[in-house]
């Protein structure tokens, strides 16, 4: 036991006060070193070969140290030296050969790993994910395992893909239950499936193993803010102030908690928040939206025209061509509106809400087929868009495709079947229709 090793060290110690030249005493207390985990037993097997150099049990003992430590090439070495000590040796040849194969095997994980990473960096992300795989079925070290996991779930919320991500990371915290980054990822994940309870749930694990987490409050404020409720809104904002506590010029968290004031109805409070981001950053362009949000629901349009464009110089982007749109739609521009909305299309064609307004504008200016093919855009994009469906609706209804508006008033109840626009939209469409009994049934719903 580790007693007995720890007494037999210390009479070792003693006898090479005594002889300090003697070999054997060096390698026994190399022995008891590496009984107890000690590294130093290395120095002891290295000074009993320098005394004696056809030492074959110290060559022997520091093989399997090194084999121990995962460091194969070393050990063979030591088992050739070995060999050339006892050329008839079974042992050493016994362990020489578990050796190599140990080796082998380690460097066909380093190589399949490196690959792995290697893919990843190119963007290669099959390969990367069958070479992740195949690594997961070899028998890998602690250490590498935890490593392929949390890169390949790394990848997969690269690819969108969170809940097999947060699988990985899931199984990345039974190797490493300590690591805080590992619940903050599996929050996220939760976050991005829209499972805000067991977002929260791993944030407060975060901040269980790290209370000074910045990131953990901010995502657990905004996981409560998800829920839609007052309640959440006030649970939310005591995080975000708990992160500005800790780090008054974190931005993130002053923008969050300028939309969380914004959500209470708290305008000035959410403008002023906004306002110092922007002070301790003039060239993040989410401080300009944010507050220029603000502006627009205070009725101040041209200062949030201002903000938006103040955005729009430090980057241009989708989001931020359709809110200037619809600044510039609230103020009677619109063919400036349409500009922004077609250059926020060619920029990015996937973007629903800015084929919608486009949508809106065409069906003003009673443009109704371009608005019709628009407003179809907007649910192929995006197929829960129930306004989207409700504005096709009328839209066909005024393009005389009745069938073609019955099936989008279908829609739009089956999505939002408390929409009293949608039911009052589908009586007119009935009048129209001299279908009296159904208009009168949707007006009494």
């Amino acid at each position: 036991d580790d007693m007995s090793s720890f007494q037999a060290r210390d009479a070792f110690n003693m006898a090479i006060r005594l002889h300090s030249r003697y070999p054997d005493a060096f390698y026994q207390r190399g022995l008891c070193r590496m009984q107890l985990r000690q590294a130093r037993c290395i120095r002891d097997f290295n000074q009993a070969l320098a005394l004696c150099p056809s030492h074959f049990q110290a060559y022997m003992s520091r093989a399997a140290y090194y084999g121990s430590q995962g460091r194969y090439s070393k050990a063979i070495l030591n088992c050739n030296e070995a060999i050339k000590i006892l050329p008839n040796s079974e042992r050493a040849y016994f362990y020489r050969g578990t050796l190599k194969y140990q080796n082998k095997v380690g460097l066909c994980i380093l190589a399949y790993y490196n690959r792995a990473v290697c893919y990843h960096q190119i963007k290669d992300f099959r390969k990367a994910l069958k070479d992740y795989g195949i690594l997961l079925l070899l028998e890998l070290s602690k250490e590498i395992a935890f490593k392929v996991l949390i890169n390949r779930g790394l990848l997969y919320m690269e690819l969108g893909d969170d809940a097999s991500a947060c699988e990985d990371f899931k199984e990345a915290t039974l190797l490493s239950p300590d690591d805080s980054q590992i619940f903050q990822a599996i929050g996220i994940c939760y976050h991005r499936l829209h499972e805000f309870e067991e977002a929260v749930k791993s944030f407060d694990q975060v901040l269980k193993l790290d209370p000074v987490s910045v990131n953990a409050y901010i995502g657990r404020g905004n996981s409560y803010m998800e829920n839609g409720h007052e309640a959440g809104c006030k649970q939310a904002q005591k995080d975000f102030l708990r992160a500005i506590h800790l780090n008054p010029r974190c931005i993130k968290a002053r923008i969050c908690l300028g939309y969380n004031l914004q959500t209470l109805g708290k305008l000035q409070r959410a403008w002023s928040q906004f306002t110092v981001a922007i002070c301790i950053d003039p060239k993040c362009h989410a401080t300009y939206d944010g507050r220029a949000s603000v502006c627009l629901q205070m009725g101040e349009t041209f200062a949030a025209f201002q903000d938006i464009n103040a955005a729009l110089k430090l980057t241009t982007t989708a989001p931020l061509l359709t809110n200037r749109g619809v600044i510039n739609q609230l103020m009677g521009y619109l063919p400036c509106a349409m500009k922004d909305y077609q250059q926020a299309i060619s920029i990015d064609p996937n973007y629903a809400l800015a084929y919608f307004n486009a949508a809106n504008i065409y069906f003003h200016n009673r443009q109704f087929s371009h608005a019709h093919w628009y407003y179809s855009k907007v649910l192929q994009l995006d197929p829960r868009n129930e306004s989207a469906a409700m504005n096709r609706a009328i839209t066909n209804t005024l393009l005389n495709n009745t069938e073609e508006a019955k099936e989008d008033f279908e829609k739009a109840i089956g999505l939002c079947p408390f929409s009293a626009a949608v039911y009052f939209n589908r009586a007119n469409f009935y009048n129209g229709l001299n279908q009296y009994e159904l208009a009168e049934k949707d007006i009494s719903t």
